[in-house]
């Protein structure tokens, strides 16, 4: 490697500003300017309250940029009511014979649940909603479901319901 290599030194010599001038002047002032403004109790209480909303603001800021994903079943659908499946129509009549039309999909836990709070406080199955649920173990679901009664009256409670080979139960 020899001397005269421009990796290590620039081929044209740079361009230098004499001090002074006035981008120089406004550059220092520039700088200056937040430790002349903390000379004072009020600038430093000035200084403090922007510090603070500019990490509040960030923080909030990533809070909404990081929201939690949505889930299928975040979705509201009534308790007791399963999903209308839509049937297409048969090509061949013996198609139609060889498959069996189900009428919908299993009813979960929550279904399950609903109707039988509605059958235990007597109201009609449209009227029960159900809130949340807590899974226990893999066949035992704890679900919470509200009725609306008469008045102003809404019993509630969590119903457990468990897995068993032909579908959701209440013990």
């Amino acid at each position: 490697m020899n001397a005269e290599s421009t990796v290590f030194r620039a081929s044209r010599p740079a361009v230098v500003v004499a001090p002074g001038g006035e981008g120089a002047r406004a550059a220092a002032w520039l700088l200056a300017w937040p430790m002349r403004l903390a000379a004072s109790p009020l600038g430093r209480r000035l200084l403090v309250a922007v510090a603070l909303g500019v990490v509040l603001v960030g923080t909030v800021g990533y809070l909404y940029d990081s929201a939690d994903p949505a889930r299928a079943s975040g979705t509201f659908r009534p308790a007791g009511l399963a999903v209308e499946a839509k049937v297409a129509p048969a090509a061949s009549g013996r198609q139609a014979a060889a498959a069996p039309a189900r009428k919908g999909p299993a009813p979960g836990p929550a279904e399950v649940a609903a109707a039988w709070w509605a059958a235990r406080h007597k109201v009609a199955l449209d009227q029960v909603r159900s809130l949340q649920q807590r899974r226990i173990s893999a066949t035992e679901t704890q679900v919470l479901v509200v009725a609306q009664g008469a008045g102003s009256q809404m019993p509630s409670g969590f119903v457990t319901v468990r897995k068993g080979p032909s579908g959701w139960k209440v013990p």
